[in-house]
């Protein structure tokens, strides 16, 4: 596949994801006091069930392009502290690797039945951080030199 393809590929699910994570984390926490718990909860688990269905294909699609580009960069990775392009794509992919364990947990839990409110809210907000640096990492690796 090509790398432009591979891009535009990881850039939809990218976009995919990080929007149903801060959907979830700016609009949906902004709404938890005003419809009480117990209209949350089936929020909650409407979304969670949706999400097991959708979510692992748009996490394994991005995952694969990823994995398809940085194998592109090997060199840069394999130099990580000798270049700011290398260190950066570096800390990217911990950050992605986190993401994935995060998700990863989720499902579990979610398909356990102990993915509770709080949980919820705190897996979100945790992914959301990571996301926002990710997207930070992803454009300054190609603009921030050192």
């Amino acid at each position: 596949m090509s790398y432009p393809v591979l891009v535009t590929l990881h850039l939809f699910c990218a976009i995919l994801f990080i929007g149903v994570v801060f959907f979830e984390v700016v609009l949906l926490e902004g709404i938890r006091r005003q419809v009480g718990d117990t209209l949350m909860v089936q929020v909650e688990q409407g979304l969670i069930g949706r999400a097991r269905r959708v979510m692992p294909w748009v996490v394994a699609t991005l995952f694969a392009t990823g994995i398809a580009m940085a194998s592109t960069h090997w060199s840069a990775l394999r130099a990580a502290g000798s270049s700011s392009f290398g260190t950066l794509l570096a800390l990217k992919i911990v950050l992605a690797v986190s993401v994935l364990g995060h998700f990863i947990n989720a499902m579990w839990a979610a398909k356990d039945g102990c993915m509770n409110s709080r949980r919820f809210e705190l897996t979100h907000l945790s992914v959301a951080i990571h996301m926002v640096l990710i997207v930070i990492l992803a454009k300054a690796m190609f603009y921030w030199k050192w």
